[in-house]
């Protein structure tokens, strides 16, 4: 299995750094909601993580991180801090989720019961039950707050791991199509992010990108790519003779 990932690693690369994003936008969702009401959703919750016969997104994300960063070889000093980190988010969305259904189910059982209490050593447990009911919002607050610095920390890795990676390709191709999800993921990291991986040439991801199109037979997405490419240097020779190629395959939109 191994030398499989190791094989495939650029492609399970991508895939770790994509449903990175799509976690990291669902938990901003949820920070954000704590942020305005002081609640987080259950539901939500429990589907990023799953069940052990029905993971969820975070629990995949752990499960390949090990996979790529622990056990398919070297793969550079910021490898085994990322797998840390990642696996920390999803144990720590773990205890949130927790903290969430307790808030959700627990806590209103209680409040009924001490609203209809009439027995005073009852109401007197009911009251310390409720006391430690309350500091459930407290755990909350920490969670939401680790998970905050949790997802800077993981974008700041990603930009390490993938630093000088101008050639992968797939990275390359998820970022050029799927870059509303990217930006929103990394936010002020963006740009430090297409920095690290391409340096003073923003224009490869886009060049990139189109390679694998055309490989694909997907002239048209190549041909959108390339001209994004030159927007950022027009006087670019890869993206140039990449359009000419293009162009010359009649699949292109005239």
């Amino acid at each position: 299995m191994r030398d499989w990932i190791q094989k495939n690693r650029e492609v399970f690369e991508r895939d770790v750094l994509r449903d990175f994003c799509r976690a990291c936008l669902l938990l901003k969702e949820q920070i954000h909601r704590f942020s305005r009401n002081g609640t987080v959703s259950f539901s939500v919750l429990k589907s990023m993580i799953g069940e052990p016969l029905n993971k969820g997104l975070l629990w995949r994300l752990k499960d390949k991180a090990h996979h790529i960063f622990l056990h398919a070889g070297p793969c550079g000093p910021a490898a085994p801090l990322l797998d840390w980190t990642l696996g920390y988010l999803f144990h720590e969305s773990l205890k949130l989720m927790e903290d969430a259904h307790q808030r959700q189910y627990y806590a209103p059982f209680l409040a009924d019961r001490m609203a209809q209490e009439t027995d005073a050593e009852l109401a007197e447990v009911l009251r310390e039950l409720q006391i430690i009911q309350g500091e459930t919002r407290e755990s909350i607050r920490r969670e939401v707050g680790r998970l905050d610095r949790l997802l800077l920390l993981s974008r700041r890795l990603f930009c390490l791991y993938f630093s000088g990676r101008a050639a992968h390709q797939p990275l390359a191709r998820f970022l050029n199509d799927n870059n509303t999800v990217a930006r929103g993921a990394f936010e002020q990291d963006y740009a430090l992010l297409i920095t690290s991986v391409y340096g003073r040439e923003p224009e490869r991801m886009h060049i990139e990108a189109a390679r694998s199109l055309l490989e694909s037979a997907r002239a048209d997405a190549a041909a959108a790519a390339i001209e994004e490419a030159l927007t950022h240097n027009p006087l670019s020779e890869e993206a140039l003779a990449l359009r000419e190629r293009c162009f010359g395959t009649d699949l292109c939109r005239s």
